[in-house]
């Protein structure tokens, strides 16, 4: 049986993008060319690419620890991700604030 690879999806924006596990969100943001904010070539220094989880957080590999720095330096919130580290093994679908607002609001 072939299993199905995930699917990242940015909403409101409409676009998706089935990648491998353990593929970065920034990796799928690139390839449907969604923005993405970012100065340190995913380094994991500026979190300019903070993206918040809508559904599928469980579907995250855990924060590695240059991510758990970020993500404690920068003031992420328990549903924020740095897209340039958090990577893939399941569907997840992720907002940003400069997308738009979300359908229904």
């Amino acid at each position: 049986m072939v299993q199905r690879m995930p699917t990242v999806a940015f909403t409101p924006l409409g676009k998706k993008k089935e990648l491998r596990a353990g593929a970065t969100i920034l990796a799928a943001a690139n390839q449907c060319d969604v923005p993405i904010g970012q100065s340190c070539d995913g380094e994991g220094i500026c979190g300019w690419c903070k993206v918040r989880i809508v559904q599928g957080l469980e579907n995250l590999a855990p924060p590695t620890p240059i991510e758990q720095k970020l993500i404690r330096e920068k003031g992420f919130a328990t549903d924020e991700r740095a897209a340039c580290l958090a990577k893939i093994k399941g569907d997840v679908t992720v907002t940003t604030t400069y997308w738009g607002p979300e359908p229904g609001e």
